[in-house]
Order: structure tokens, then C-alpha cells, then sequence
């Protein structure tokens, strides 16, 4: 299958947006792959030319938005003063805010290879545990630190894609700063 062919990016997308589209009103548990042929005006053949299953195409949805959760959040710890911190992190949330719905969405998936939301936590953890390994050597602390950290980034994220945006977390923005710059307080 050549993966370029306008005609298979077409029907790849038709699927991935019907699937997104179905869990706008049902649980992932109870959507068939009937129910994404339908939404999605393709035949059972073309489905299972690209997906084995309503499994792998969630599993696909979900590795391509934390890949690009994972390549944000690599800028923003690459980021080396405040104010390219603070770019990253508004251009992030400002990606993840067009998505919305579809994160939203995915976010409601739940399943033993499935869970994009505990996914991106890991990975912000993963990140900061490294990032201040040698300055925390205690690895209890280091370790609830970096829970403490995934847990107020996943929540502000979370908040402004159901507060349909992170224009309304601006003006909240310095609770966030003030939280964070307690936490790396700590650390030193």
C-alpha cells in the first residue's frame, strides 16, 4: 500500500474522523467496526485494508497524538531560558486546543493497550525524572516529585481542552507558574 496515495490518506482519514466522531456518542466498548464503515461511507474491505480491528485504529489515533506530545514536551525541557519555556508551552497548548475534541475523545478509551491520558502522564514524568535526576538523589522524592509535576501539567492540559481552549487559562496562567516555580524551588 503506497501510504503517499492521496486516495489512501483519504479513506485512512475518513476512518481515523469517524471513529472520532462515533465516540462523541458512544463508549468505545460499544462501537462496532459496522458503526465506522457506516460513518465513514467505506466497505468492510477497505477497513481491514488498513486496520485489523477498531483496536488497532485506536491504537494508532493514540501513538500519533502522544508522539506529538512526546516531541512538545522534549522542546519544552530542551527549552533553555523562561521566555523559550513559556513560547513552547503556549504553542503547545495552542496545538492541543485545535485538536480538542478529538484528544477529548480519545482520552474516554480505556483499555488494557489503550489509555493515551496515563500514557501522556508517564511521559511527562519520564522527562522530568530525567531531566533533574542528578540534582533530586533521593528517588522517593525525585519520584513524587515527577508524579506532582505530570499531574499539574496533565490537569491544565485537561482543563483548557474541556474549557475549549488555553485562552481562558492565561489569565490563570501565573497559578500554574507560581506552582511549578515551587515544585523546581524544592528540587534546589
Amino acid at each position: 500500500m503506497n501510504e503517499s496515495d492521496l486516495r489512501i490518506v483519504k479513506t485512512q482519514r475518513a476512518i481515523e474522523d469517524a471513529l472520532i466522531r462515533l465516540l462523541g456518542c458512544k463508549s468505545f466498548e460499544k462501537i462496532t467496526v459496522g458503526d465506522i464503515l457506516s460513518e465513514a461511507l467505506i466497505n468492510r474491505t477497505t477497513f481491514y485494508r488498513h486496520y485489523t480491528d477498531k483496536y488497532a485504529l485506536a491504537e494508532h489515533l493514540c501513538a500519533v497524538w502522544l508522539s506529538a506530545f512526546q516531541t512538545a514536551v522534549d522542546s519544552r525541557f530542551q527549552a533553555g531560558d523562561h521566555q523559550t519555556t513559556a513560547a513552547s508551552i503556549e504553542q503547545f497548548y495552542q496545538i492541543f486546543s485545535e485538536h480538542r475534541e478529538t484528544l477529548l475523545r480519545l482520552f474516554t478509551i480505556r483499555t488494557e493497550t489503550i489509555h493515551l491520558y496515563d500514557d501522556m502522564a508517564a511521559c511527562l514524568k519520564s522527562r522530568f525524572q530525567a531531566a533533574y535526576h542528578n540534582a533530586i538523589s533521593d528517588t522517593i522524592r525525585l519520584d513524587y516529585l515527577s508524579e506532582l509535576y505530570s499531574s499539574l501539567v496533565l490537569t491544565s492540559v485537561k482543563w483548557c481542552l474541556e474549557h475549549e481552549g488555553y485562552q481562558g487559562l492565561l489569565p490563570l496562567f501565573p497559578i500554574f507558574q507560581s506552582c511549578l516555580t515551587t515544585l523546581l524551588n524544592d528540587i534546589q
